[in-house]
Parts: structure tokens; C-alpha cells; sequence
């Protein structure tokens, strides 16, 4: 984008939860967020636990979404442990009463894996090609545009999600260019791209990322709150989804067919184990988390 106003693209509100920092839960308090068919239960205290020692899923302790995938992960791993244990596979010695012990639940997890052997030849490629054709789509993709500003930021006396929703009407109106707010943003906040962040694949994970799967080349979306920071995007470009032609696959077909099997294969043993030992997630206590955080 270059110079556009964007007064002729329609103009998208979402409504996220705000952010949570889970932490220095107490025992006494700690709600049951996840309820597995034997009575165990998975805890705010767990999670709080479990997420000091992977630092590489903190960020998502941030939403909802992001909180529900990692208790999900978390469940997940509980039940390939009882299913570990039910079949007879070995636990390293002291590690008998980790509840959530990562490296043994992948080991079950590895041996409950199918296969995923690449097709035998060109002609059984062609026909893993023709009778999988969701394995050779190419998902929506959009050029965005974003500015963020952290949630607890004022900009002219305002709030930043008023400011930010104040800038999104000019921009909408034309009376001022994506630009010039990303460029007034820049100065504020650096920490963060601002402006121009290039193309991103548009999967349906979250409620932003459907919002901008349905919006258009030319809308914005937003102002939006997803944990610590208030964002507002325009859609600058947009490729929908479409399906390969074998011309454009053949060289790769087989190695699309391997990976395609993991994928299944993943989904259809976590969907089975999650099933088999009754993990029910308690949306209401997840919700729970973060109306308290908003208290505070």
C-alpha cells in the first residue's frame, strides 16, 4: 500500500478477551481448567507450573486461544503418558511422578505413530495427487498492514484502543492514509514492525486470523485487543485459496504425500487418545482466568 486511503473498504471490529499473565497461582485458589475421565485434573497452579519451565509457550499465556492450546498440549501429553504406562512402556527412573513428562510422551507418542512412507513411484504419486486434492491446496494468504501499540498506552490523552479506534474512522473516511498512522506509531513503539509486515498465511486458529480470512483487499480490521497490545491491520493484498495443478507439484507430490500423512496421522491419534481418557476443557474457568486478570 502505498499512499491509499481506505475509505472504500469496509471497516471490521473484533472483540477479543485481554490479556492474561498466568502466575503465582496458590494451590487453595487454583481453578480446574481441564477434567480427565479418571478424576484427575489439570489446574491454573499446573499450568502456571508448567509454563516457568517452557518458556517457549509463555507468549500464549497470553489469550484465551493461546492458553486452551497449551492446556490442550498439556492434556495431551497426560494421555499419551496413562497410554504409555498401559502399555507397559518404561519411564526413566525418578521420573515415575512427573505428571507432565515431555520426553516420555513423546516416545509414545513416536511409537504409536503410523508409517508415513513416501509413494513407491511417479505413477503412485500421481495417484495419491487425484484422490487428495486437500493435500494439495494452497491455504488464503493476505499482504498486511498492522500497527500495535502495548494496551496500556496513551497516545493524546486517550487511551490506546480509543486512540487507535479514532485514527481507524480518519483512515476510513479518508481523511488520512494507513501510513501516516503507522508512521506516528513508529515513533511511540518500536519494539515491534510497524506498517508493511509482509504476507501471512491466513490458517483458521484464532478469531483474528478468520476475521482476516473473510475481510477483503482494501479493509481493515480492527481495532482489536489480543493480550498485552491493541492492533489494528488493513488487508493491502489478497491471494484466496486455491487448488495446485499437478504441473506445479509434480516434483514435490511425494514429499506432500509424507507430510500429509504425519499431519492425518497426528490430528486422527490425538483426536482418539483426547477421546479414550475423557478430556473435557472448562471454557468457563479458561474465561475465568482472564476476567480476573481484567480485575486486578
Amino acid at each position: 500500500m502505498r499512499g491509499r486511503s481506505v475509505g472504500a473498504g469496509r471497516f471490521w471490529g473484533v472483540c477479543l478477551l485481554s490479556a492474561l499473565m498466568i502466575g503465582g497461582a496458590s494451590a487453595a485458589a487454583a481453578a480446574d481448567l481441564v477434567q480427565l475421565k479418571s478424576g484427575e485434573v489439570i489446574t491454573s497452579s499446573d499450568l502456571s507450573q508448567y509454563l516457568e519451565r517452557r518458556v517457549d509457550l509463555r507468549a500464549s499465556s497470553r489469550s484465551k486461544w493461546g492458553v486452551e492450546q497449551v492446556l490442550r498440549e498439556m492434556a495431551m501429553g497426560r494421555a499419551l503418558v496413562q497410554e504409555g504406562e498401559r502399555l507397559g512402556e518404561k519411564r526413566q527412573p525418578g521420573k515415575e511422578g512427573d505428571r507432565f513428562d515431555d520426553v516420555y510422551a513423546m516416545s509414545v507418542f513416536r511409537k504409536l505413530m503410523p508409517p508415513c512412507d513416501p509413494p513407491a513411484d511417479a505413477t503412485a504419486a500421481r495417484k495419491f495427487f487425484d484422490e487428495n486434492p486437500q493435500a494439495f491446496r494452497v491455504p488464503p494468504m493476505a499482504r498486511l498492514n498492522r500497527v500495535m501499540l502495548p494496551a496500556s498506552e496513551t497516545v493524546d490523552g486517550m487511551a490506546a484502543m480509543d486512540w487507535m479506534m479514532a485514527q481507524a474512522k480518519l483512515i476510513a473516511s479518508g481523511a488520512q492514509p494507513f501510513e501516516a498512522m503507522a508512521k506516528r506509531v513508529e515513533g511511540i513503539y518500536r519494539l515491534e514492525a510497524q506498517g508493511d509486515i509482509g504476507w501471512a498465511v491466513l490458517v483458521d486458529e484464532n478469531a483474528i486470523l478468520r476475521t482476516l480470512a473473510a475481510a477483503k483487499q482494501g479493509d481493515m480490521v480492527g481495532p482489536v485487543r489480543e493480550g498485552d497490545f491493541v492492533y489494528l491491520f488493513f488487508i493491502d493484498d489478497k491471494r484466496d485459496s486455491r487448488q495446485l495443478a499437478w504441473d506445479e507439484v509434480a516434483v514435490s507430490a511425494a514429499a506432500r504425500a509424507v507430510n500429509y500423512c504425519r499431519q492425518t496421522a497426528t490430528r486422527t491419534l490425538e483426536q482418539d487418545l483426547l477421546a479414550k481418557y475423557g478430556v473435557v476443557m472448562n471454557s468457563a474457568a479458561i474465561s475465568g482466568l482472564f476476567e480476573k486478570a481484567q480485575s486486578k
